[in-house]
Parts: C-alpha cells; sequence; structure tokens
C-alpha cells in the first residue's frame, strides 16, 4: 500500500523544502519530510518517496471484514494518522528554519531540492549553489543558527540513551 498524502492548508506556513524532526511518538528517532506545493497538492510526504512514519499500516488481516466494523476501523486509523500529521506539521511550523537545517546537517541534502551537498560552503549553509544563487545573506544566516546544533546534540543523547 502506498503512503497517502495529507492535504491541509495549515502547510501554507510552511515553504517547499526538506525537513528533519524528532518523531513526535518517539523523541529518539528523527523523521523526513518533503514539503511540495503545486496548483492540485498541497502536501507533506514523508522523505525518501517510500519511507512510513507514524502510526503503522494495518496488515489486510489485522482489517475486520464486516462492513460496519471496517468502516469504524479504517475510521480510528484515519484519525490517528491526521493526529500524527497534525504534530508533524506544528513541530515543522515551530521553527521551520531548524527543520530545514536539521535536515541538511544530518542528510547532508540541500534543504530546498534535497540533492546532495558536495562543497563545504554547501554543507556549511545546508543548501546548494544553485538553491542559494540571488538569496539574501540574512535568511541564509536564518538556516546557521546554534539552535540547529542544540536539536542534533539533543537527538544524539536521547539516541545514545536509549542505547545503553
Amino acid at each position: 500500500m502506498a503512503a497517502p498524502t495529507i492535504d491541509w492548508p495549515e502547510l501554507d506556513t510552511i515553504a517547499e523544502g526538506y525537513y528533519a524532526i524528532p518523531d513526535p511518538d518517539d523523541a529518539g528517532t528523527m523523521t523526513y519530510w518533503r514539503r511540495v506545493r503545486t496548483e492540485r497538492k498541497n502536501s507533506l510526504k514523508a522523505w525518501p518517496a517510500k519511507a512510513w512514519f507514524g502510526p503503522e499500516i494495518p496488515r489486510r488481516s489485522d482489517v475486520p471484514t464486516d462492513r460496519d466494523e471496517r468502516d469504524l476501523f479504517v475510521a480510528a486509523w484515519s484519525a490517528s494518522r491526521r493526529a500524527y500529521m497534525d504534530r508533524v506539521v506544528t513541530a515543522i511550523g515551530a521553527a521551520p528554519e531548524v527543520a530545514a537545517r536539521c535536515f541538511a546537517a544530518l542528510r547532508v541534502r540541500c534543504w530546498c531540492c534535497g540533492r546532495t551537498l558536495r562543497d563545504e560552503t554547501s554543507k556549511t549553509l545546508g543548501i546548494g549553489p544553485e538553491c542559494r544563487t540571488g538569496m539574501d545573506p540574512a535568511v541564509l544566516a536564518r538556516y546557521c543558527t546554534p539552535e540547529v546544533g542544540r536539536l542534533h546534540a539533543e537527538h544524539l543523547a536521547a539516541v545514545a540513551g536509549a542505547t545503553e
């Protein structure tokens, strides 16, 4: 089953690009997201394309065969998925620059287009040379905040604490 995309207007505050945040249900796990905005879609998708975060997709054998029970089951699962995605949107929306920079720092990919970063300047800024062409230096500086380092350190500490 393909991962569904979630469409809702709250995403308007988040720019197109790539983001990394701790999983809202498991702070020891980083989740990666791609924000897509086109004429027909306003969505946030797990990255890479086949990744899945949030409530586990039920196996066919877990779904009741009775139509009324199945409808209730699907409605409950959909509500839990929507609640999870609402927490993801809230987390990214609270500090989009931090989430974008975190994606670049953890994945060594451009937060704007997702391509691999090759030169040191691009790796430092988290954005490739083509994507940063014409960008205001003040905007670029927002992506290099110490808060990104703090978020990354907290994530690594949580992972280290979980393995001890």
